[in-house]
């Protein structure tokens, strides 16, 4: 006879499957039996300061108050200019002037011209300038935070004013600008700062540029405290009933014109830089990276 086959059933497993839950899966321990190292974050850039001239370029400041910008840069850690740069500054006011609007002023004064640095005196951007300016060319001329000072109460007058100004150092100071040596591989630079928001904005220092044949080579956020030292005065001098007033704490912007069309690199084409080539060490002007605040780019 013919033996039945035995059928066996399906073994039941000792321990029931648990059904997969992600939450549940452990992570692997390393070797040691440690918690595993959380990856690394992603590494955070914070924007190089922008300077718009190089250790070595030849400076022409106008209007410069109590010279604490002239000396800054100097004073720097590291300084911005080369120990063999000669600076020219100047302000529209007398010395004797000077000295009472600001009283600190004398001896910035005196630092200055110890270390060979030239400082002028008396010198209205809206008229003819001497000699001693005109004999020279500058790879860079700055205007800072130019302002009339409160000849009218007016509001439209006061943009007038501040326009005719503005007109009046473009006209005079183009003259002045080297061939070579701006931060965009052409002619020499003209930088000039203004608060932003109302009434600066209304000044159009874009459009005024344009009208005397410049052009915006780029703008950038101006940051005080890369100037050691530095601190913005005002036109009238120093007031005891000005309290903490600080300018160098409020918004501001610098803008680098140059000469239109002269020799300088173009946005587009082969050859589209934006600025002037980083230094080593820091970014004098230097073109868009990873260190740079796209915001801060105005350029056009």
């Amino acid at each position: 006879m013919k033996r039945k086959k035995h059928v066996q059933g399906k073994r039941k497993p000792s321990h029931p499957l648990k059904s997969h839950h992600p939450s549940k899966i452990s992570k692997p321990s390393s070797k040691n039996g440690s918690k595993p190292k959380p990856s690394p974050s992603k590494a955070t850039y914070s924007p190089r300061p922008i300077i718009p001239f190089t250790p070595t370029s030849s400076l022409l400041l106008i209007g410069e108050g109590d010279f604490s910008f002239t000396n800054s840069l100097i004073t720097s850690t590291p300084p911005h200019i080369s120990p063999s740069t000669i600076i020219t500054t100047t302000t529209n006011d007398t010395e004797s002037v000077t000295y009472e609007k600001y009283p600190h002023s004398e001896e910035t004064v005196n630092t200055l011209k110890s270390g060979g640095h030239k400082v002028h005196f008396s010198i209205d951007i809206t008229k003819k300038l001497p000699k001693s300016l005109t004999s020279n060319k500058y790879n860079c001329i700055i205007f800072n935070f130019p302002h009339v000072g409160g000849l009218s109460t007016h509001l439209d007058r006061q943009i007038r004013s501040n326009q005719e100004l503005i007109l009046s150092f473009f006209k005079n100071t183009i003259p002045l600008l080297s061939t070579d040596g701006g931060i965009d591989d052409g002619s020499g630079n003209i930088v000039i700062t203004l608060f932003t928001g109302k009434p600066y904005d209304d000044w159009n220092v874009k459009e005024l540029a344009k009208s005397v044949g410049l052009e915006c080579v780029r703008s950038f956020k101006f940051d005080a405290t890369v100037y050691a030292g530095y601190k913005h005065v005002r036109t009238i001098g120093f007031r005891e009933r000005e309290g903490d007033w600080k300018g160098e704490e409020r918004g501001a912007r610098s803008f680098v014109l140059g000469v239109k069309d002269d020799g300088r690199r173009r946005k587009s084409g082969s050859n589209n830089k934006k600025g002037g080539e980083k230094n080593k060490g820091g970014n004098k002007g230097g073109k868009k990276g990873k260190d740079s605040d796209d915001e801060d780019e105005d350029d056009d």
